[in-house]
């Protein structure tokens, strides 16, 4: 079955090169184009595309009133945002992504060729993944492996990982833990320096915890949240018996830096001193996967977000296929269940 598009941006150049872009998809249709919010609105609610993509400035309306528009009226058109990397349209991006975009995907910077491919290649694979034109999903238990954790021990650390549909599953989980969580935790979300920033922030801001991006050397606090910054990833390592935060500068992991892999690793090599929790949420590709197992088979606890409730379930399916989890929960479930494993003995 096809996959059909909304283009909405207000530069005719620009929509011109997206349609050169998706042209040679195989099994995505582009219904339709709109110069504005308003326009995007009127032809969504006529042609009902299964997803759209959207400038976030636009005349008449912007990206985020169109997507308050698409909430109020019920559409449920999926979203991905192109947006440049400057500072202004990285927090109007962020605040899209919680007002229900799915994903966002950086415009080149001119017309050529390689650009052309580059974009090509970032849609590609993402419109497939956020749009579901099958049967619903079935439940999937976890493949164990021999040497998965029997652990039931209260865990000394949560570190979380994350990519394509995470701003938004974070908000949600975050929102669900109490004020007086009783670990630090660490997190890898798949994203650009200047959109890590203004997404750690924006949490700052909402969330009665601390957030903040990871800094060389810092100690890691029980309660607060440490992102690790664009560009560099994050791991952790125990120096005069406290939890540190190490950025690296290696080579990119998965064709990301930050990756999850190597925070998972990291805190794998600390065992048995050191007891993780680890949650795998949405995410394209396979990053954690092999981390979750290292963690399994150094008395690791891996709770991994279900199908039916990620964006896209490559990040989580990769870790339950190679025997990574230990449970598969919805979403909304997930801080239930990293409370029921704080509440464990010592």
């Amino acid at each position: 079955m096809k996959i059909s598009l909304l283009i909405a941006d207000d530069s005719p150049v620009f929509r011109h090169f997206l349609k050169q872009c998706i042209a040679d998809m195989k099994g995505i249709e582009i219904v339709g184009e709109a110069r504005d919010g308003v326009d995007a609105l009127e032809k969504m609610q006529a042609l009902r595309p299964d997803v759209m993509t959207l400038d976030m400035t636009m005349p008449r309306l912007d990206g985020i009133q169109a997507l308050r528009a698409m909430r109020r009226r019920k559409i449920g058109t999926k979203v991905i945002v192109l947006t440049s990397s400057d500072e202004p349209e990285a927090k109007l991006v962020v605040q899209a992504l919680s007002e229900g975009a799915s994903e966002f995907v950086l415009k080149p910077n001119g017309f050529s060729g390689q650009a052309k491919k580059e974009l090509s290649d970032s849609l590609q694979l993402l419109l497939r993944s956020v749009v579901r034109k099958t049967k619903p999903v079935a439940r999937r238990e976890p493949a164990r492996m021999d040497r998965v954790s029997r652990s039931t021990s209260c865990p000394d650390v949560l570190a979380i990982g994350a990519s394509t549909g995470g701003p938004a599953a974070l908000q949600e989980l975050f929102g669900r833990l109490p004020v007086s969580f009783p670990l630090p935790i660490v997190v890898t979300q798949h994203m650009p320096a200047n959109f890590l920033r203004c997404f750690v922030d924006r949490l700052d801001h909402e969330l009665s915890q601390n957030v903040c991006l990871a800094e060389e050397g810092m100690p890691l606090d029980a309660g607060a949240i440490y992102f690790a910054p664009g560009n560099r990833h994050l791991q952790i390592v125990r120096q005069d018996h406290a939890l540190r935060c190490h950025l690296s500068d290696a080579p990119p992991v998965h064709h990301c830096r930050p990756a999850v892999d190597p925070m998972f690793f990291s805190l794998a090599k600390l065992a048995p001193l050191v007891r993780t929790l680890a949650v795998v949420l949405t995410g394209m590709g396979e990053d954690g996967a092999a981390g979750s197992v290292a963690l399994c088979r150094s008395d690791g606890y891996i709770i991994v977000q279900d199908e039916a409730s990620s964006v896209v379930w490559g990040m989580p399916g990769a870790v339950v296929d190679r025997g990574g989890a230990h449970e598969v929960v919805p979403l909304e479930n997930i801080a239930e269940n990293i409370m029921n494993r704080c509440l464990k003995s010592p």
